[in-house]
């Protein structure tokens, strides 16, 4: 009997494939452990996002239906109850044409938007952290300025925009 026609693969050869193999192994696991991390990212800024073009839309509609000369801004709460306004504050009431009354401000890092003193709305999923409202006088009329960070777990979003008033 003679072992030379042996076609089998020896002890080196078997090694080497199973290390190569191994390093394949390892380098598409961290490829998919990245892009589900990379997915996760992209998902929560899609969700602030969503929620910066919420909260958006639903100031600009209120907004611009109110009197401009209504709208008042508060610093704090208890500017707001002494009445004392503000050009820039974290609070702001207005009223509609229609004598509905907005209320808009931030408690425990929500968003909330009072109508009529009594319905309160929260437009957005994400906390919100510095809110801010100022307010000017532009040349067709006031102009309120916005600004927020939207917060979703560890990511921040800051959204920043203005508001003509014109009635």
């Amino acid at each position: 009997m003679s072992f030379r026609n042996n076609k089998g693969f020896s002890l080196v050869e078997l090694t080497s494939a199973m290390v190569a193999s191994a390093i394949l192994v390892i380098g598409f696991g961290s490829v998919i452990v990245m892009s589900r991390q990379q997915l996760s990212d992209t998902n929560t800024r899609v969700g602030l996002g969503y929620d910066q073009v919420i909260v958006d839309r639903y100031i600009r509609t209120k907004l611009t239906s109110t009197v401009s000369d209504s709208m008042r801004i508060y610093a704090d709460a208890a500017d707001e109850l002494s009445n004392t306004t503000s050009t820039s504050g974290t609070i702001l009431r207005a009223v509609d044409a229609d004598s509905s009354i907005y209320h808009l401000d931030l408690t425990n890092n929500t968003l909330l938007w009072v109508t009529d003193d009594s319905i309160s709305h929260n437009p957005v999923d994400s906390e919100i952290s510095d809110l801010l409202f100022t307010e000017r006088v532009g040349n067709i009329g006031k102009i309120l300025n916005v600004s927020m960070n939207l917060i979703s777990d560890e990511d921040t979003l800051e959204v920043t925009w203005s508001i003509t008033l014109r009635n």
